[in-house]
């Protein structure tokens, strides 16, 4: 479904940009720190802002601190109050979305079944079947 692919690449956009403004504001960052940490980290240090513009005033503090050197397409991205406003944004309406398909609230067994029998790796479906039926165990009469 386009719609729902939509938000879930949305939201990792999202991500990508919030763990790009991290590194370049400097927050903690070593090779092994994965880009999801990185989006946090940036989320993280600005948790303590309330407001949306509260929140875009720490960014813009953050992203000048001194001693960085931030490249131009992030300089530029400083200046876009749309940009900036969306990823301070608390809640986020965009990684709310994704996270809403990428992770529904439920569903059917059947459904699942339906997508393990579509799986590309044959090899993987009696996994996949296990994995069912931990999460979504079918009651035994007695």
């Amino acid at each position: 479904d386009t719609k729902l692919m939509d938000r879930i690449l949305l939201c990792h956009l999202l991500d990508l940009a919030q763990a790009k403004l991290a590194v370049a504001s400097g927050l903690p960052r070593n090779n092994k720190t994965f880009r999801i940490t990185q989006s946090f980290l940036w989320r993280e240090a600005l948790s303590s802002s309330q407001t949306t513009p509260e929140r875009v005033q720490a960014a813009k503090k953050l992203l000048n601190a001194p001693g960085l050197s931030l490249d131009a397409a992030t300089k530029k991205f400083a200046l876009s109050d749309s940009g900036m406003n969306i990823v301070v944004q608390r809640p986020s309406v965009i990684r709310d979305m994704g996270d809403s398909a990428a992770h529904p609230k439920h569903v059917s067994r059947e459904a699942f079944k339906k997508i393990i029998s579509r799986h590309a790796v044959a090899a993987n479906h009696d996994g996949l079947h296990a994995i069912l039926e931990l999460v979504d165990p079918v009651t035994q009469s007695t």
